[in-house]
Formats: structure tokens, C-alpha cells, sequence
């Protein structure tokens, strides 16, 4: 019976793939509505094939056990199935509609490995016997937890807690009722029916469960429940936590600062990848068939591709003006001209690529920067933050094209997003899936793009917000993010000495203090000049035993020579056309990222208050290109624009990286850099008023540590204004260990009195400053007086919405209040600087006022602003080499939560030969 079944399913994969791939072959642009039209029309059938599979899956019975008990008898049903029943966590959801009616039960149950986990079933009960056990399913499935306690708190809910290692580590609360609606609000009808089956595959219940994870700040020794209808209490040595139930939702009623409480929250999935991912996850299907067949086809594809090609291909000018299409580009290249001059103390933008196919394309290798681009957010007066090109890679394949955009990290910010389905931590917790929807980050958001291989595919490294969800595989290519923004790139570190089992225990102890989010995936494409450095031969879409390469679309991203990001994204696509489209952008660590078309895109925003319309485009949106919509769950305080980086991309949906995704992607936000905004003057005003301006200031190399500006028409007569990025210059008492050289001071700043702080915050990734009452955990820079309490003050520090900090010094001839000219200039909240409080800039053997005047420091009762020297990326772990295979192999292969199942084909298994 699960021979047959296997093959039906199998076969029904082979279909929808099939289908997925006659729409994604490479084929005249004219005939892209017709076979979009045929997978429409085939919709229903992929769907039927998973709803088949998952209705087999639900079937499945266990046998009949009879016992003294009923829980007995459950008990020896499921040790058949290699459980060890906890008797007395059994709860009864429901009750039989007749007495041989199955029921709902939700129990803990041991497996082999020792794990607890919460398990639903639906159980047919009889006198003391069970009749038959159906969809059974794990709940939980937390590799590195026991779940234990698990409690009815009345007719709606239940509770139940997991331990890690020797601590409690949090309380999850379950909606008994199914999924709450809020969760699948907005989606469409097909994608609900989706959610449906992957809820009756992965629970045995269409509603499947709500669930509410309540983290608790420390790990607690030990913890007790007690319950009542619609509350739950958490009861531990010198911790007391109480959970009241309020219009369906959970909330924390004492003990608030103990805990921080995260409702499930799901992204709305595509239906081909749903489809796929339904039927790979099938206990008697896997991911091998699914490989093999991917291999099969693609390989097919690319033989009548390449033979079309031949026949049929494209003039040089008609592929030309193909890619000129793809990237949006018009025929500016006046402007082109202008702004893509390398400035000597930018180094920006990088210098032109070199062809790898002979005959040089138009525009091919050179960089069009995004600017002036209704569609995709800039900072003013800062240089381009991305640029774009496209490469031929394979002289066998000259019509495909690698499409490459690169980013400064001096400018662009990158970070990464888990996703709500997963992976999935430890404790079986999964991320939120969404750009955080904070102003700040609203602010900045710039651009997303896709994550890395599935978790089952490997199991490497997730780490996002301070959070580890996978831990981090020795050897594999890896992008981590440092708590001070910094990003690096490289091969993880070896395994502690003389260990050759992987444990996630020590892995975890491995990763950095100051490393708060990561990606691994694979090995490194390329490390320096050298191609696949590990020598892997597997690279996705085939099965673990066969060494041919498949041509798909493909991503990767690197850090190149320069100090600068890229991403990449081509298809029909081998390794070795990524690798050489890295070494051709002057990588010198590379990361194979996700790979097939609708897993797979960059997507450029424009997002902005909704207070604050967008200027009309002239024209019509280009739906395929483009799109403009209100920013999801911010309550319509936001609308935005878009694009996609390349007009071929086809994610499975558009846009996707700013709405809440079930899989993991990274997103960029723009750093604000100095000059930054001029103030916004009204009429009679002078020339250059209240323009910023770097000239001539002490600086740390690029972007500017100061910038300054004027307000008053005659000199003597005005407000100096000064922007301090602390990120270029911070306060020396948070500058990073080894920086020393100072830029500026704030003279006597020792003796500054008050009430009013200026203090620091540390976010996930970089640090927050603010006047006001400091938190407990703030730093605290300096401290004061109100300037609206002291309006003599003649200068005065403030922090302006961008986080700069801004100091203002009026002159004695100024007739307006220093007040006065920081209101002029949108700046509100200020501390003033009383006495002999001031800024100097260090111009050599000389410290320097504003105003260009010679200012005396004493260091020692100064406030020192320290140059930050580093690069703001680096290659991770440089110490790393590149090893055997029988040295890196066997480790990376081993599985902390997407475990194998008996004889089931490991994922790298070696190539017969290799060596």
C-alpha cells in the first residue's frame, strides 16, 4: 500500500513539475500569456495532487490495542509507533459523535531520541480499547526541548511548557478552536484552501491550532502551572507570570517584564511552491524524487534551449536592447557618464567589469547607477547607494545573462528576516516573517531579496534579531551581521579540537558575541581567486549522487575586493556561471543562495508616510514591472512603490519581500550619511543659508564624520549648526576597542549638570541616541539642562530624526534665540550646554571651533568624538582553509531537526570517483 501510494504521489509530482517547467523554459516573450494562461489552467491539478497525498496521509490508521484503560491501550498503539505515551497528558478536544466516532486528542509522547513533544491525533476509542488511531501528527517536532505540563485551561485553550537543557524556557498557549482568522485575513480563497491542507498535513485538522508563544526573558530552574477559564499562571522561584485570555488574544497581566509574548503569524504561500514543498514533505515521498525529477527536466530544458538558440536566436541588437529592458535602463548614458566617475575618496562606484564572452555587449559590465528612480528611496545629497549590469558568463549559453546590483554598506544596511514556516529553532520556534514595521525601519527600507536553501536541504546556519534558529555549520558559507552593522563574509570556523561530531551545544558557543544575525548556505562559491574552493559537487536541484550540473535560475551574493555586496541572478544556470560571474565582479567570498524562478528575485521600494502622496509618474503602472500599494500591517500609516530589479524575475508573488513571507529573505535599509538634508528655509534667506557642507572638517575617510551649516545672513550675526554621525564618530566612551584618534571635543563637558540625559540605546543592530530620561540598560553620553529652561544658553546639542546629533552654537550678534534658530530648523528637545561647553574640531596640532576659529581644549574634562576607522565589511573568519571532503562532508551532512528518516538517501552522499 505505501509502495502505491508513493508512486501515485510521485507521479503526480512528476506532472506539476512538468507543468512548472513548460512555463519556465526560456521561450519567445510573444508566447509568455499563453503558457501563463496553460499553468492557470492546470491549477487545479497540481492542487488536487497535494490535496491527494495529504488525504493519504490523514487516512493512515493505526491498529487496534485493547487494554485495561483506555489510555492504556493508546499507550501501546503508539509504542508501536516507537512512543512513549504520557498517560496523564492526554486531553480530549472533543467528544465522540457516536460511540465509535474517532475524536481529537492532543498528549505528550516520548520518541527513540528521548524527545518530548506535544502530538495530535484523532482516536477511535471503544471499552478500554482503541480502535484505531488516525493523522497522527507532531505538533512540536523541538529538536532541542521537551515539552512537559501540558494542561486543558478550558474549553478554547491549553498550555504547556518547554525545557532546554536545565531550564524552562517558555510557555505556549494553544487555541483548542483551530487557527485564529485574523491569521489568513486578506488572503485569497485558493491560498486559505492551501493553508488548510498544509494544516491537515501537518496537524491532522484543517483549522489546525492557534498558538501564542510566551519566551521567557532568563531561563527558569523550574516552573508549575495553574490554571483557570481563560488564564494561566506560571509559578517559579522568585518569577511569577499570569496570562489573561481578552477578545482571543493573550496578554501578560503581571510579570510583563518577565516575559515577551509572540502570537503564531503565517505568509501567504505561492501555489506552485506550495504545491512542490506538499508533496516533497510526504513522509513517503522526500525530497529525493522531487530532485531527481528537477534534474531530469531542467536537463531537458536546457537541450532545446540551446538548440533553439541555434536555430532561432536573437540579434546582438535585439539581445541588447532584451537587457536593457530587464534592468529598467534608458538610453541616458549622458547621465551615466556623469555620476559614474570613480571619486577618489568614494571609491565609488566600482570599476567597470570585464567580459567573459568574447564581443562585447552594449552596457555590458558597466555600472548604471539608480538614481532619480520614482520606484526606489534615496537619501538626499548622498551618492548613488546601488548600481546595476549584466554579464555573459558561458560561451556555450551566450543568451543567458548574469544580472548583478551592487550596494555600498557604507550606505545600505543588510539584514536578515526568518520566515513564519521556517526554520524553525530549537524550541520550535519560528521568526515573524516581516520587515519590521517600526518608523525607523519604514523609513529606510529600501530593497529584499530572497533567503537561502530550505532547512530540510542541509540545515544551515539561521540566526535573525539576536535569535539562532539553526545553528551554524562548520565550513559553510556564511553572512553574518555584527550588532554595530558591520557584515562579513567567509567560511565558518572549524569544529572545536579533536571533535568530529556535530553537536549543537558547541556550535552555538562558536558563534561570536557581537554577531546577531547570519545566512549560511552550501560552501563558498568562490574564496579569493579560487572556483568552488571545497570542491562540492552538489549545488541543488539534483539528486545527492549525480555530479552533472543543472542550468536553473540562480542567486548568490559576495563581498568583492573593494569592500562592496553584490547580488546575482541569472537563469539557466550552472555553479561554475555564478562562480565566474563573482570572480568577473572581483568577489573574494561568495554565497550560493536560492535557486529556481519562483524562489528567486531583488525587489527595489519606495516606501513613505501616507500623509505624504508620490508625485504622479505621468503613465500607468507597468504591473509587470512595478507596482504601488499601501504597506501591509502598519495600519495604512504607509504606502509605498516598487520594482523589481529585473523586469524576468517571477517570484511567486509580487511584491513579496515586504509583506510577510513563510521563508527566510534578507532586506537592505538605507544608512543615513552626512551632508545629509539641507534645512528647509522659506524665502528671504541668503544663498548657501542652511546648507550642510563637509569641506574642510576632520573626517574618518567616507561618509563624513561632521557636516555644518548656517543660519543668519551676515557673518557674525548667525547659528552654526553641526551634524555629528556618531556612527563615524562616537562618543569615546562607546567607540569601538582600538579606535583612539579623536576628531573633535566638547570642551569642559565634564562639568555639565542636570536632569536631562543624552544617552544610547542598543538596538538588535546599531545604537539609538536620544535626549531625555535614560532607560536602565541606556548609556549615558552626557547630561543637562533643558534648553527651553535656560533660554540665554548659546549652545546647545540635540538629535534630529535621522540620528544625528546636532550641535548649534550661536553668535553673539545672532538676533534670534538659540531656540528660535533650532525650531527654524525642525529640531525640538534640545539639552542646552551651559558655561564654557563647547565644540572643537582637531585640525591638525590645532582644535577649531564652527566658525573657523581657534578654540583651547583641556582633553581630560572634554567629551572626545573618536574617528571609527574600520571597514564597514570584512571576510569572516579569514583563518579558515578550504578542506577535503572527508574532513567537511560527514559533519555538515548531520541533522538537528529535519532528521532522516529510515533509508532515506543523505543529502551528500559522495559522487562515486570523487576525491
Amino acid at each position: 500500500m505505501r509502495r502505491a501510494r508513493g508512486a501515485l504521489v510521485a507521479a503526480c509530482a512528476q506532472l506539476a513539475w512538468a507543468e512548472i517547467n513548460c512555463y519556465a523554459s526560456r521561450v519567445p516573450r510573444s508566447l509568455l500569456t499563453s503558457l501563463r494562461a496553460h499553468l492557470t489552467s492546470r491549477r487545479n491539478l497540481l492542487a488536487a495532487c497535494a490535496i491527494l497525498g495529504s488525504v493519504l496521509v490523514v487516512c493512515d490508521q493505526r491498529g487496534v490495542r485493547a487494554a485495561d484503560s483506555v489510555p492504556s491501550a493508546l499507550a501501546a498503539a503508539l509504542s508501536a509507533e516507537g512512543l512513549e505515551l504520557d498517560p496523564s497528558s492526554i486531553i480530549w478536544i472533543d467528544d465522540p459523535a457516536a460511540p465509535t466516532t474517532p475524536r481529537s486528542a492532543l498528549f505528550i509522547a516520548a520518541s527513540a531520541r528521548g524527545d518530548s513533544e506535544v502530538y495530535h491525533a484523532r482516536v477511535r476509542t471503544g471499552e478500554s480499547a482503541v480502535l484505531g488511531v488516525y493523522a497522527l501528527s507532531n505538533l512540536t517536532r523541538t529538536a532541542g526541548a521537551d515539552e512537559f505540563a501540558l494542561t486543558r485551561v478550558d474549553e478554547q485553550s491549553a498550555a504547556y511548557l518547554s525545557r532546554v537543557l536545565d531550564g524552562v524556557d517558555a510557555l505556549t498557549l494553544v487555541d483548542l478552536r483551530g487557527e485564529p482568522a485574523a491569521l489568513t485575513a486578506g488572503w485569497s480563497a485558493r491560498t486559505r484552501a492551501q493553508n488548510g491542507i498544509t494544516n491537515l498535513q501537518e496537524t491532522g485538522r484543517v483549522a489546525g491550532f492557534g498558538r501564542t508563544r510566551v519566551s521567557f526573558a532568563s531561563s527558569l530552574p523550574d516552573a508549575s502551572l495553574t490554571v483557570a477559564p481563560g488564564r494561566v499562571d506560571v509559578t517559579a522561584p522568585d518569577v511569577s507570570v499570569s496570562m489573561q485570555r481578552a477578545d482571543g488574544a493573550w496578554r501578560a497581566v503581571s510579570g510583563a517584564e518577565h516575559v515577551e509574548v509572540r502570537p503564531a503569524e503565517k505568509g501567504e504561500p505561492g501555489t506552485i511552491t506550495w504545491v512542490v514543498d506538499s508533496v516533497r514533505n510526504l513522509s513517503f515521498v522526500g525530497p529525493e524524487p522531487i530532485a531527481w525529477l528537477e534534474h531530469r527536466v531542467f536537463g531537458v530544458r536546457d537541450v532545446l534551449q540551446r538548440a533553439w538558440y541555434r536555430v532561432a536566436g536573437a540579434s546582438a541588437a535585439e539581445s541588447e536592447a532584451e537587457a536593457a529592458a530587464d534592468l529598467a535602463l534608458e538610453p541616458q548614458s549622458a547621465r551615466r557618464a556623469e555620476l559614474s566617475v570613480t571619486d577618489p575618496e568614494l571609491g565609488w562606484p566600482p570599476a567597470p567589469l570585464t567580459p567573459r564572452v568574447e564581443g562585447r555587449a552594449t552596457g555590458e559590465g558597466e555600472w548604471n547607477p539608480i538614481v532619480d528612480d520614482p520606484f526606489v528611496r534615496s537619501y538626499p545629497n548622498a551618492p548613488p547607494a546601488f548600481y546595476s549590469t549584466h554579464l555573459r558568463v558561458d560561451p556555450e549559453r551566450p543568451y543567458t545573462r548574469v544580472y548583478m546590483v551592487v550596494w555600498d554598506p557604507r550606505q545600505v544596511q543588510l539584514r536578515v528576516m526568518t520566515g513564519t514556516r521556517e526554520p524553525e529553532s530549537a524550541t520550535g520556534e519560528t521568526g515573524p516573517g516581516l520587515v519590521p514595521r517600526d518608523d525607523e525601519t519604514m523609513r529606510r527600507v529600501v530593497a529584499g531579496f530572497n533567503g537561502g536553501f530550505q532547512s530540510l536541504h542541509g540545515e544551515f546556519a539561521m540566526m535573525s534579531e539576536g535569535r539562532v534558529y539553526l545553528p551554524p555549520k562548520p565550513f559553510a558559507a556564511t553572512v553574518a551581521v555584527y550588532r554595530d552593522g558591520r557584515t562579513s563574509m567567509g567560511s565558518w570556523r572549524d569544529p572545536p579540537e579533536g571533535v568530529t561530531t556535530f553537536e549543537e551545544e558547541w556550535a552555538l558557543s562558536q558563534i561570536p558575541a557581537d554577531v546577531v544575525e547570519m545566512r549560511q548556505n552550501l560552501t563558498s562559491v568562490v574564496e579569493g581567486t579560487d572556483v568552488n574552493p571545497w570542491r562540492r559537487w552538489w549545488w541543488g536541484a539534483a539528486p545527492s549522487n549525480d555530479g552533472q550540473q543543472v542550468f536553473i535560475h540562480r542567486s548568490g551574493m559576495c563581498l568583492t575586493s573593494e569592500g562592496f555586496m553584490v547580488y546575482f541572478w541569472g537563469k539557466a544556470m550552472s555553479s561554475e556561471a555564478l562562480a565566474e560571474a563573482m570572480l568577473a565582479a572581483r568577489c573574494v567570498r561568495g554565497l550560493h543562495l536560492d535557486m529556481n524562478d519562483r524562489h528567486t528575485a531583488f525587489e527595489l521600494y519606495n516606501v513613505q508616510p501616507a500623509t505624504e502622496p508620490f508625485a504622479d509618474l505621468g503613465r500607468p503602472i507597468d504591473r509587470e514591472l512595478e507596482f504601488e500599494m499601501s504597506v501591509p500591517d502598519t495600519g495604512n500609516g504607509y504606502h509605498m512603490r516598487g520594482r523589481k530589479l529585473v523586469r524576468s524575475m517571477t517570484p511567486m508573488r509580487f511584491p513579496r519581500y515586504i509583506q510577510r513571507d513563510p521563508r527566510d529573505f534578507f532586506y537592505l535599509t538605507l544608512r543615513p550619511t552626512l551632508p545629509g538634508p539641507d534645512v528647509p528655509l522659506g524665502e528671504g534667506h541668503a544663498e548657501g543659508e542652511g546648507v550642510f557642507d563637509t569641506s574642510g572638517l576632520p573626517h574618518a575617510g567616507w561618509p563624513h564624520a561632521f557636516a555644518r551649516a548656517y543660519l543668519g545672513r551676515e557673518p557674525g550675526h548667525r547659528t552654526w549648526l553641526v551634524r555629528i554621525d556618531p556612527r563615524r564618530a562616537p562618543p569615546r566612551a562607546l567607540a569601538p576597542e582600538g579606535q583612539t584618534r579623536a576628531l573633535a571635543y566638547l570642551t569642559d563637558a565634564s562639568a555639565q549638570r542636570g536632569p536631562l540625559t543624552l544617552y544610547a540605546t542598543q538596538g538588535f543592530v546599531g545604537r539609538r541616541y536620544a535626549i531625555g530620561s535614560a532607560p536602565e540598560d541606556a548609556a549615558v553620553v552626557l547630561r543637562g539642562r533643558a534648553l527651553r529652561d535656560v533660554p540665554t544658553a548659546e549652545a546647545a546639542i540635540a538629535v534630529d530624526e535621522d540620528g544625528f546629533l546636532v550641535y548649534a552654537e550661536r553668535q553673539a550678534g545672532d538676533t534670534q534665540s538659540l531656540l528660535q534658530r533650532l525650531t527654524e530648523a525642525g529640531l525640538e528637545g534640545a539639552m542646552a550646554l551651559e558655561g564654557t561647553v563647547r565644540l572643537a574640531f582637531v585640525v591638525g596640532a590645532q582644535t577649531v571651533a564652527p566658525d573657523a576659529f581657534e578654540r583651547s581644549v583641556a582633553p581630560d574634562a572634554a567629551l572626545a568624538f573618536i574617528a571609527d576607522e574600520r571597514p564597514e565589511t570584512e571576510v569572516l573568519f579569514p583563518e579558515t582553509r578550504p578542506r577535503p571532503y572527508m574532513e567537511w562532508g560527514r559533519i555538515q551532512d548531520t541533522r538537528v531537526r529535519y532528521r532522516y528518516e529510515a533509508g532515506r538517501t543523505r543529502r551528500f552522499s559522495r559522487v562515486g570517483g570523487e576525491q
